[in-house]
C-alpha cells in the first residue's frame, strides 16, 4: 500500500510539473529595437551609406545573434547579444530586416523600409583603435625590379619647403616621395608597416584618412598611375592570408582602377569612377573606407576572434572620398596566401608610376592615419 501511495504522489508531482511547465510561458523575444539609425515613426528614412546598425533584443533567454538582411540579402551576421554593424547598401529603396535569435532558437525580425540618397564615410566607433604617427615614422622605398615597371628610381625628398607646398603652414611632419624617371613606367613604392601586426589581427573595418600634395611642376601626361594601397597579413585557418586593398588614379585613362578579380585572376578594373588626375599646387584629402568580408560578400563576426573562427577571407572595397565627395566602390575581392608563408604584418604603400623617361614625380603626404575596428 505505502509503495502504491509513494507511486500515486510521484506521478501527482511529475503531472504538475509537466502542467505548468508546459502552461508557463516559453522564452521568446519580445522586440527588437534599433538604437542607430535614427528611423522615422511612420513611413520611409532617407539613410546615407554605409549604415551604422546598432540593435538589442528583449528575451527571458539569453540573445546568441543577430542577422540584418537588405532585401532579400544577408549583409552582416554576428554570435553577440547586441549589434554593432557598418553596411553597404546601393543608391534607391530597399527594406532594412534585422533579425535576433535567442539560446532556444526562437527568432523575431523587425522590418524597416529605407531610401539611402548618398554616401558618406563612417564616423568610426568609440572603441576603435586609431594608429597616427605615420607622418613621422619610418617609411621605406622599395625600388626591387618585383614591384613593376621596368625600372625603379625612387627617393625621399626633405619635407620642409617654403614655396610649392608652403609646409610651414601644414601642422606636423610628413613624407615627401620622389620618383625620378629614367625610363617608361619607372615605379617607385613607399611604405608603411606597423609594428605591431598581431595586436590587429581582429579588425575587419579599415578607415584610412591622408592629405597629399601634387606640385604644380608635374604634368599629368608624366605620370602613368599614382597608388595607394592599404595592406594586411593574417593568420586564418589554412595558413596566412594576404588582404591587398589596391588602388590607384590611372592617370592615362583618367579613372579610379582597384585591384579586383577579372578572368580569374586579380588585376587592375576600371571603375567607371571618372576624373581622377588631381590639380596640381594644392592639398586634397582622401578617406578610405575597406572592410574584411566572407566570401559571400558580408561579414561575419564571431564570439571570439582566432584563425579557426575567423571567416572573413574576401576583402570589400565600400567607399572613397576625395576632397568631400564619396563615391561607392563595392568591389569585392579574395585575400591571396602568400608563398613563403608571410609573418602578420599591417601598413600601407604609396606608388609613384611615370609614364615617360625624363621626368621627375612628386608627392607629399600629411596627416596620415588609419583607425580600426
Amino acid at each position: 500500500m505505502k509503495t502504491l501511495t509513494a507511486f500515486f504522489q510521484f506521478f501527482l508531482i511529475a503531472f504538475i510539473a509537466c502542467f505548468f511547465g508546459v502552461v508557463s510561458s516559453p522564452a521568446q523575444i519580445t522586440s527588437v529595437t534599433l538604437q542607430s539609425p535614427q528611423l522615422l515613426s511612420s513611413g520611409t528614412t532617407n539613410l546615407l551609406s554605409p549604415i551604422h546598425i546598432q540593435a538589442t533584443a528583449e528575451d527571458s533567454a539569453p540573445i546568441t545573434g543577430y542577422v540584418v538582411y537588405i532585401d532579400d540579402d544577408n549583409v552582416y551576421r554576428n554570435f553577440s547579444a547586441t549589434v554593432d554593424a557598418w553596411i553597404t547598401v546601393s543608391a534607391g529603396s530597399h527594406i532594412l530586416y534585422v533579425k535576433a535569435w535567442d539560446a532556444q532558437s526562437h527568432v523575431s525580425t523587425s522590418v524597416y523600409p529605407i531610401n539611402v540618397t548618398g554616401f558618406a564615410a563612417p564616423a568610426p566607433p568609440v572603441y576603435a583603435q586609431r594608429i597616427g604617427g605615420l607622418d613621422g615614422d619610418t617609411w621605406t622605398v622599395d625600388n626591387n625590379p618585383n614591384i613593376g615597371g621596368k625600372c625603379n628610381d625612387g627617393s625621399f625628398g626633405s619635407f620642409a619647403n617654403s614655396s610649392d607646398p608652403n609646409t610651414a603652414n601644414v601642422p606636423g611632419a610628413g613624407q615627401h616621395f620622389v620618383l625620378t624617371s629614367r625610363c617608361s613606367y619607372d615605379d617607385s613604392l613607399f611604405y608603411w608597416k606597423f609594428p605591431e601586426a598581431p595586436q590587429v589581427e581582429a579588425a575587419t573595418n579599415y578607415l584610412w584618412e591622408f592629405w597629399f600634395y601634387v606640385p604644380a611642376s608635374v604634368q599629368s601626361n608624366s605620370v602613368q598611375a599614382l597608388e595607394f594601397d592599404l595592406f594586411h597579413a593574417l593568420p586564418l585557418s589554412d595558413g596566412v592570408h594576404e588582404f591587398m586593398f589596391g588602388s590607384q588614379c590611372n592617370y592615362v585613362s583618367n579613372q579610379w582602377q582597384f585591384w579586383l578579380p577579372q578572368e580569374s585572376r586579380l588585376t587592375w578594373v576600371n571603375s567607371g569612377i571618372s576624373p581622377c588626375r588631381f590639380s596640381t599646387g594644392e592639398w586634397h584629402h582622401a578617406v578610405y573606407f575597406l572592410q574584411r568580408v566572407t566570401s559571400s560578400g558580408y561579414q561575419e563576426i564571431p564570439q571570439t576572434f582566432s584563425p579557426a573562427t575567423d571567416n572573413n577571407s574576401s576583402l570589400r572595397f565600400v567607399t572613397l572620398t576625395v576632397d568631400g565627395q564619396t563615391s561607392l566602390l563595392g568591389g569585392l575581392s579574395w585575400s591571396t596566401i602568400p608563398k613563403p608563408e608571410w609573418s602578420p604584418v599591417f601598413g600601407v604603400q604609396h606608388q609613384l608610376d611615370s609614364a615617360i623617361p625624363g621626368v621627375v614625380i612628386e608627392e607629399y603626404a600629411n596627416r596620415e592615419s588609419l583607425t580600426i575596428w
